[in-house]
C-alpha cells in the first residue's frame, strides 16, 4: 500500500518547520489581509483654513483627490478585487466590474436613465436624476426625501392570503410607538424632530402583491404596458417580457419598488424582531477622516452655512506645527492630478499619524456610540439604506471570529464556494428611501445582462438575486467613498458607511428559537398590542437578539415557511 504522504516529503518536515508551519497558520488566519487606512492629510491648521474658506466646486475637487489618494495607496485593482469576490471582472458592456473612476459610474448609469425612464411618471425622471447629481455633488443626499417611507413591500403568488403567521408582524407591531426605554436608547435627544415616528408612532402600509399585482404596479411606474411572458415596444415591456420565471420577475420588483417607492422589501416568510427604527443603532463610521471632514463641509457648502469655527469643531487635535505640514490641493495647483495627494500618503513625516478605523481589528462587540451624538437609524435624513452581509467566507478563515464557526461555514468558507460572492450582501430583505443610485445600479445591469444574451447563461442568483446587488453595493462604496470589498471583512457589527449603514453577517437571520419567543410573547399580549395599551413592551429583544456568537444585534429572521405553523395568528 502507498502511504498517503511520500516519504521525501515526511523526511524533510523536521518539527522545527511544523512548528513554523503551524505558527505561519496561526497568524494568517488570526489577522485579516487588508491594507490599512492611509495618514490624513487634511489634519493641519494650514490645510483646514483653506478648506473653511474653499468653493464648493474646489472642496468637491478636493474629495476626488483624497478619495483617489486612498485607493492608490491600497494599491486598488479591480480585477483582484473581482477575483476574490468570485464576481465578474467585467460588465456585460467589457468595462471593468469594480471601475472606481466616478465618471465612467454615472456615464453608465445616466444612459441607463436616459433610455429606461425618458416616458416615466415626472418625480420618478426626476429623482433618478438627482441620484446621479448627489453622487456628482459628494454630498449627503439632496434628492432624497429625508423622511423614510413607512411602507412594507412583499411578494407571493396567493398574496395576502399566502404570507406566514410571523409575517403579521411588520403589520402589527411596526406602526406602535417604541417604549420609552427603547426611545432613550435610540437618542435622549428631544430636539430631534425626525425621531417623532418613534416616539409617537405612525401608520404603516403593508403591500403584499401577486403576479397580477406585480405588472400592474411596474405599469404605474414605467408609464407602459407590462404584461408577464410578453415583451412590447417599450424598454421595460421588454426586460419584463423577456424575464420568463417568476421568481426573476419578483427580484426585479424588489428593486424598482424600492427605487421609486422605498421603504422595506420583505419576503413573504420574513419577520421582524426588532423595529427597523433601530436597526444598525451605534453603528460607528469606517469612513477615512478627511472623508468625513469634507462631505461635512460640502453638506454646508450646499446649504449655504458658513462657520468660521468649523475647522476647530472638526478637528479639535489639529496640533501639528506648521514646518511639517504641506497645503492640500486646489484647482488652481500646477501639479500632476493626485500626484500631490499621493506624496502626503507616503510620506515618512506623516506616518505617526496613521488612522486606525473602528474595525481594524474584529471586537467582541460593536462600538457604542455615546447617547448624545446623532444616532445612526433609517430615520436620520443622513441615512439612505440599509444592507447587511448575507455570507462572509473569510470569517471561517479569521481566528478572531471563532465564536461563529461551524462546520457548514468551515467547509465553504476554505474552498469560497456555494455562494455567488465570497462577500455577499442579502437582498430578501431591502431597506432604503427612494431613489438611491445602489437600487438604480442593479437595475442597469440586470437590463445589461438580458439586453446582452448574457442573461440565458445565468442562474438567478447570478441574473437578479444576490450576485448583482452585492456588485451595485460595492461600486457604490467604493466611487462614493473609497471604500473596498476588504474593508468590509469579518465585521463584528454593524458600520456606517456615509449614507449607508451596513448590519454584519445573520443580522436579518435571527435563530428559530428567537422567533418562537417573539411569537409567543406577542400572543400573550394579545389585542392590546394593536390599540398599544398594555405595558408591556411587545418588542422582546429590544434592538435584536444577542448571544455569545455574535458581536452585533439579530434583527429580523428570513425562512418562516413551515416552522411557525403550529403558533396561532396574531
Amino acid at each position: 500500500m502507498r502511504p498517503l504522504i511520500p516519504r521525501n516529503l515526511t523526511r524533510s518536515l523536521s518539527p522545527a518547520k511544523l512548528l513554523l508551519a503551524f505558527f505561519l497558520f496561526v497568524l494568517y488566519v488570526y489577522f485579516p489581509f487588508h491594507n490599512a487606512q492611509p495618514p490624513s492629510i487634511l489634519d493641519n491648521p494650514e490645510s483646514q483654513e483653506r478648506l473653511a474658506a474653499a468653493s464648493l466646486a474646489e472642496l468637491v475637487d478636493i474629495y476626488e483627490q483624497v478619495r483617489s489618494g486612498i485607493l492608490d495607496h491600497q494599491h486598488y485593482n479591480s480585477s483582484a478585487v473581482a477575483s476574490r469576490l468570485r464576481a465578474p471582472v467585467t460588465l456585460p458592456d467589457g468595462s471593468p466590474n469594480f471601475d472606481p473612476r466616478l465618471a465612467n459610474y454615472v456615464d453608465r448609469l445616466r444612459r441607463f436613465v436616459d433610455e429606461y425612464f425618458r416616458n416615466t411618471p415626472n418625480h420618478i425622471i426626476a429623482g433618478a436624476r438627482g441620484a446621479l447629481k448627489d453622487v456628482i455633488r459628494r454630498a449627503p443626499p439632496q434628492s432624497r426625501p429625508d423622511a423614510f417611507p413607512a411602507k412594507v413591500w412583499s411578494t407571493h403568488p396567493s398574496g395576502n392570503d399566502g404570507v406566514e403567521a410571523g409575517f403579521d408582524l411588520w403589520r402589527s407591531l411596526l406602526p406602535l410607538p417604541l417604549s420609552r426605554k427603547l426611545v432613550k436608547e435610540l437618542s435622549p435627544r428631544q430636539d430631534l424632530g425626525w425621531l417623532k415616528p418613534a416616539r409617537e408612532g405612525q401608520p404603516w402600509e403593508v403591500i403584499v402583491t401577486d403576479d397580477d399585482g406585480l405588472d400592474r404596479w411596474v405599469s404605474e411606474w414605467t408609464s407602459e404596458r407590462i404584461s408577464r411572458g410578453i415583451q412590447g415596444e417599450g424598454k421595460w415591456s421588454k426586460l419584463w417580457g423577456g424575464l420568463d420565471r417568476g421568481v426573476l420577475r419578483a427580484d426585479l420588483f424588489r428593486y424598482v419598488s424600492m427605487f421609486v417607492a422605498g421603504g422595506i422589501y420583505s419576503d413573504s416568510d420574513t419577520m421582524p424582531i426588532s423595529h427597523p427604527y433601530l436597526w444598525g443603532l451605534n453603528a460607528p463610521s469606517i469612513l477615512h477622516k478627511d472623508i468625513e471632514t469634507l462631505i461635512t463641509l460640502i453638506n454646508k457648502a450646499l446649504t449655504g452655512e458658513q462657520d468660521p469655527s468649523i475647522k476647530d469643531r472638526l478637528n479639535p487635535r489639529s496640533t501639528m506645527p506648521n514646518d511639517t505640514t504641506a497645503s492640500i490641493i486646489t484647482p488652481n495647483d500646477t501639479t500632476t492630478p493626485h500626484e500631490d495627494t499621493i506624496d502626503r500618503y507616503t510620506d515618512d513625516r506623516y506616518t505617526d499619524q496613521t488612522y486606525t478605523p473602528p474595525y481594524s481589528r474584529p471586537s467582541r462587540r460593536a462600538p457604542i456610540v455615546p447617547l448624545g451624538e446623532v444616532p445612526a437609524t433609517i430615520l436620520n435624513p443622513e441615512i439612505s439604506i440599509i444592507v447587511a452581509i448575507e455570507w462572509d467566507s473569510m470569517i471561517g478563515r479569521t481566528l478572531g471570529m471563532w465564536r461563529s464557526w461551524t462546520w457548514f461555514r468551515l467547509t465553504r468558507s476554505w474552498p469560497d464556494c456555494c455562494f455567488p460572492r465570497g462577500l455577499e450582501m442579502v437582498q430578501n430583505l431591502l431597506v432604503s428611501k427612494p431613489f438611491h443610485p445602489i437600487m438604480l445600479d442593479t437595475l442597469a445591469t440586470i437590463s445589461e445582462l438580458v439586453d446582452s444574451g448574457v442573461a440565458k447563461q445565468l442562474s438567478p442568483l447570478d441574473l437578479t438575486g444576490p450576485g448583482p446587488f452585492t456588485d451595485a453595493v460595492f461600486r457604490y462604496l467604493l466611487v462614493q467613498y473609497g471604500v473596498t470589498p476588504d474593508d468590509l471583512r469579518s465585521l463584528r457589527g454593524p458600520v456606517r458607511v456615509g449614507d449607508v449603514l451596513i448590519l454584519q453577517e445573520e443580522a436579518w437571520h435571527a435563530p428559530e428559537k428567537a422567533i418562537r419567543r417573539l411569537l409567543s410573547h406577542v400572543q400573550s399580549i394579545g389585542s392590546s398590542v394593536m390599540g398599544g395599551r398594555s405595558g408591556r413592551d411587545p418588542w422582546l429583544f429590544g434592538q435584536g437578539w444577542e448571544d455569545w456568537q455574535s458581536g452585533g444585534k439579530k434583527v429580523a429572521y428570513h425562512g418562516l415557511t413551515g416552522i411557525v405553523s403550529e403558533v396561532p395568528c396574531i
